[in-house]
Formats: C-alpha cells, structure tokens, sequence
C-alpha cells in the first residue's frame, strides 16, 4: 500500500470484493481528485460526479463512493510516519469482508482512524470515528466495526417489518 494514495474495496454486484489501488506513486496532487478520475471511469452513468468541487469540499468523493456501497482507504502518511484512514459505507458485502481482511496485512504498519456512518451535514461531510492507540490490534477494532454494523444491518431490517 507504500506506493499508492488509495485502496477501494468494491460494493458493486459486478465486481464485489474486488480491490482497486489507485495513485500509483502518489501521481495525483490531491486524494479527492484521484477519487473523482476513478469515479469517472467506474460509474460514468452517474453524472454528479462532475459536479463536485473536491478543492471546496475534499471528502465528497468518498462520501458519494461510499454510498455506492465502496470500502476506501486513504494512505495520508506523511513525513516517514504510516497513516492512513477507512471510510466504511452503510453496508458490508461478506466479499468485502473476505476482502478487507486480506487487505489489513498491508496496512497492520499505519496508524489507521476508522470512519463511518458518513452524512452530510450543513454542506459538510461528517461520520463517526475512532481512532485508537497503534498498540491495540486493527483486526480486532475492525471485527469490533463489522459486528456492529451487522447489528445496525440487523436492526434496520427488523425495522422495516
């Protein structure tokens, strides 16, 4: 993952599970941009996507991939240090699960912040986070994450009844 600003986990039917590494050796300025040139590819069906302005709001690509169901993950190592940060959407395909685990082993070096239950608020994007120490293990604060949002899954669809 060393050599490339960011990993998407697929949530489409077509290519569920499939990982895309984009940005290779950082050869895009910005993260949102990179995001933007994949989106264009992947769905040119969806014609928002050249409406944003990632320069006035940088995280409205994740926050749109994410909708479509997309796992992503943003290397924002800087300076030697090894960070990066994952954005989850609502639902998690089992595929993707198979997948992400797979994926944790090149990133159990970063420090990474966990971010989910994205919104847009006020024309901003938020979610909800935790970050946590490098000492505590990744795979079990994202076995933490997937059981909860098997939970919500489960919740929302009792709901829905």
């Amino acid at each position: 993952m060393d050599n490339y600003m960011i990993a998407i986990i697929n949530g489409s039917k077509e290519d569920d599970g499939k990982i895309n590494y984009l940005g290779s050796n950082f050869n895009f300025n910005y993260h949102a941009e990179c995001l933007l040139d994949y989106a264009f590819k992947k769905y040119p069906e969806i014609s928002g996507f050249s409406k944003l302005d990632y320069m006035d709001e940088p995280n409205s690509p994740i926050y749109y991939l994410s909708l479509l169901g997309n796992i992503i993950f943003t290397n924002i190592s800087v300076d030697g240090e090894k960070r990066g940060v994952l954005y989850f959407p609502k639902k998690i395909t089992n595929k993707q699960i198979d997948t992400l685990y797979e994926f944790i082993n090149s990133i159990l070096n970063y420090n990474v912040w966990i971010v989910y239950d994205m919104a847009m608020v006020d024309g901003m994007f938020v979610g909800e986070t935790f970050d946590f120490d490098k000492e505590v293990d990744l795979k079990s604060k994202i076995d933490e994450y997937i059981k909860y949002n098997k939970e919500v899954e489960k919740n929302v669809q009792k709901n829905r009844k």
